[in-house]
């Protein structure tokens, strides 16, 4: 009888009614639902009644329609938890998302590759947020804008308070510190000089950047 009404999708085998409400929560654009008031004797869960994310079923819906087939669980929930924290490392995503740090390495790569998924950084200090596409669907593109900019202020901060305190910075100085390719450290040099907020002196492998004086 089991085998029957699980053939004909009136039953499914167990274990698997968790999954399945949380990945509907995750398609209608909900909130997931919390089982903290479970114990070991009954499974208590609750579900918000929040307004449903449109912008976000959307692009599910359209990703789905595109590949042919349903997003995996484990997607939605790193897509889920990247739309929580805006960006974030895989070990941050694996806490929010309560998958394993493999996991998430593992499902992130897939949804880097499908465009749902930016990487920022080298592997050292590699982060991840939702790709333009993401949220140009969830009208949200100001957002996007604001999170792919986080780096470009956090880095001149940092190099310039490292002038600052050197007094000089190379660009060998500026790769060992924010952990990044020597021409991205190029790059951030440049802008601070082309801002007027760094100086370059010398060339080649003597070439240095000095912090610029108010009167220069």
């Amino acid at each position: 009888m089991a085998d029957v009404l699980k053939r004909i999708g009136l039953a499914e085998r167990t274990g698997r009614g968790i999954d399945r409400i949380f990945e509907g929560s995750l398609l209608y654009g909900r909130a997931l639902p919390d089982y903290s008031a479970s114990n070991d004797r009954s499974v208590r869960h609750f579900i918000s009644k929040g307004v449903p994310d449109r912008g976000f079923v959307k692009m599910i819906t359209e990703e789905q329609k595109r590949i042919g087939r349903s997003l995996p669980i484990y997607a939605l929930l790193v897509l889920n938890a990247l739309k929580q924290m805006h960006r974030g490392t895989i070990e941050e995503i694996s806490s929010l998302s309560n998958l394993t740090e493999s996991r998430v390495r593992t499902t992130i790569e897939g949804l880097v590759t499908s465009g749902l998924v930016e990487a920022i950084g080298t592997s050292r200090q590699r982060t991840y947020l939702l790709s333009s596409r993401v949220y140009e669907k969830t009208n949200d593109l100001l957002g996007y804008v604001r999170q792919k900019n986080i780096d470009v202020l956090r880095f001149e901060e940092l190099v310039l308070s490292l002038a600052a305190k050197q007094g000089r910075v190379t660009r060998g100085d500026v790769v060992e510190l924010l952990h990044i390719e020597p021409s991205r450290a190029y790059q951030v040099l440049k802008r601070l000089a082309d801002s007027n907020k760094l100086e370059l002196i010398g060339k080649g492998r003597y070439a240095h950047y000095v912090p610029r004086t108010t009167n220069s």
